[in-house]
This record gives C-alpha cells, structure tokens and sequence, in this order.
C-alpha cells in the first residue's frame, strides 16, 4: 500500500525505516526488544532522517535504558487461576478438559473455558485461539450500537467494519474503501476505550493524519479522548 520497510544506520544507530505518503518524520523505540521504528516521507533524504535521529539520540537512548530496565511478562499459559479481562472486568480463568469445547461466563467473576482434549494433549496455543474466539464474538455484539452512534457523532460513515488481532494497532481505518479495523483485544478493555477507537478511526475519513486538525475533531467528537487513550495504552495487570 505504497510503503517500504528497511533496515537503515541513522547517526550510528540502527533504524527500522518505513516510508509512507506522510509530512512528518516519526520516531518509535519498540519492546519488548527496543527497537527503533521510524516512519518518514518517502522525498526525506538520508541526510535529514539522519539529523532527526541525531537530535532525537538522547531520547532513544532513555527509551531503550527504560524498556531494558522493565521485566518481561511471564508467557501466559492459559490455565486455571489465571486472569483474563472481559471490558474492563477481571475475570478467574478455569480451565475444564474433556468437556466439550465451549466458553461460559460464570457469575461474572469466573470464565469456564471446556476442552475435549486432556490437558496433556492441550497446548497453550489452543486455549488462546479458543478465548480470542470468544472475545471475537463479544465484539461482533459489542461493535454495532456503539458504531451507529459514532457515526451519528462524527457525521461520517463506514462502508464496513472487521476485526483483527493486531499487535501495535488498536484500530486503521482504510480511507477510500471506507473500511474500519478493530483489534480483538479491545474487548478485554472499558467499552470506552473500544468507542474511542471508532470514533478515532471515523474521524480519519475527515482528516488522514494525526495532525493539530485531528486533534481538534477529536475534541468535539469525543472530549476525554486522551483520558479513554491512556486508559487503553495502559496494560492490563495478570
């Protein structure tokens, strides 16, 4: 879609460079590995993308010592005691095999996740394939009222909305398709936050870029959008 990505050296430092249809030059230190992402226009010279990461050193550097500094989380197993979150709610995971395969809110404290296979023959994989599923189908119910009302608010609609478990986005909006993605894991968060987010994305088909026109869409579409913004970049404690 009209972008590269490459590995480049900026100012001595390695640099993960994807050029875009943009104006500005955007910076990214990434975990868990602290890798540099930037975004640049595709006219910037080397020489400029050069001096932005020269300038900006200081911060990269405090960025990586920060994320070098924070423990990685334990790999989820999926199994009994565990926590998993439902909108915003912490909920104890159990785990049944050789009960058929099915997941069942319980007393809205308990999610009872039901395998066939024994537990040896079980893998973490599975389990989580089988909760995304779940959560798949909460947002299917969830995404309608709130996008209906959105577009009421925004005064623009989508031409259609789907979900994808996406690992750095909470949601894209394809401007001339007027397609709207939404990431799965939007429903372990407050409903807010996944209103937030469509209502983010939407009002892209306004304004492609995150830029000061953006931000004042934003404030007249959804006036505590950056109090919903750190709510859902904030991780979920297990």
């Amino acid at each position: 879609m009209g972008k590269s990505v490459r590995m480049a050296t900026l100012a001595s430092i390695p640099v993960e460079l994807e050029r875009k249809p943009i104006k500005n030059i955007y910076l990214r230190v990434v975990p868990p590995t602290g890798t540099v992402h930037m975004s640049a226009p595709k006219r910037a010279t080397i020489e400029e993308l050069s001096r932005f990461v020269a300038k900006h050193t200081a911060w990269i550097e405090e960025r990586q010592a920060k994320i070098a500094a924070t423990p990685l989380p334990s790999a989820r197993r999926f199994l009994s005691g565990e926590c998993v979150y439902l909108w915003g709610v912490p909920l104890e995971l159990v785990v049944k095999f050789g009960r058929g395969c099915n997941i069942v809110l319980r007393d809205g404290s308990r999610l009872i996740l039901s395998l066939k296979t024994q537990e040896a023959a079980s893998s973490p994989a599975e389990r989580e394939a089988l909760l995304n599923e779940w959560y798949r189908r909460e947002l299917v119910r969830a995404v309608p009222p709130l996008l209906a009302r959105a577009e009421t608010i925004v005064g623009k609609s989508a031409a259609e909305w789907r979900i994808k478990n996406m690992k750095t986005k909470w949601g894209t909006c394809n401007i001339r398709a007027r397609r709207i993605w939404l990431n799965l894991q939007l429903a372990k968060y407050p409903p807010i936050c996944l209103e937030y987010i469509i209502i983010h994305e939407l009002t892209h088909l306004w304004e492609r870029y995150h830029n000061a026109h953006f931000k004042s869409l934003m404030d007249r579409f959804c006036p505590d959008w950056r109090e919903r913004k750190k709510l859902v970049d904030t991780p979920l404690e297990d």
